[in-house]
């Protein structure tokens, strides 16, 4: 295993392209507890900054298991959002 920081890194089937991974944060982007494209555009500007992973905050698997109305929970409305 390298230490390179900035060397590519495998997680299961993905390939990043470093190691540098933007740790999850609320970014008051999910008001119905959907992806948004505010939300998306969020996680775009440090992945063209370079970093090789962006995480997003806050996501149950079912409304019961969440602690603010804002996230998102997984449900058939979230696929296409958590998709993209």
């Amino acid at each position: 295993m390298s230490t390179d920081v900035f060397s590519e890194a495998k997680l299961g089937p993905i390939t990043l392209r470093n190691r540098i991974i933007k740790a999850a944060t609320f970014e008051a982007s999910t008001p119905d507890a959907l992806v948004t494209d505010d939300l998306i555009r969020y996680h775009q500007l440090p992945a063209a900054g370079g970093v090789g992973m962006t995480t997003v905050a806050y996501c149950a698997v079912s409304p019961g298991g969440r602690t603010d109305g804002w996230q998102i929970w997984m449900r058939p409305e979230a696929i296409p959002g958590l998709r993209k």
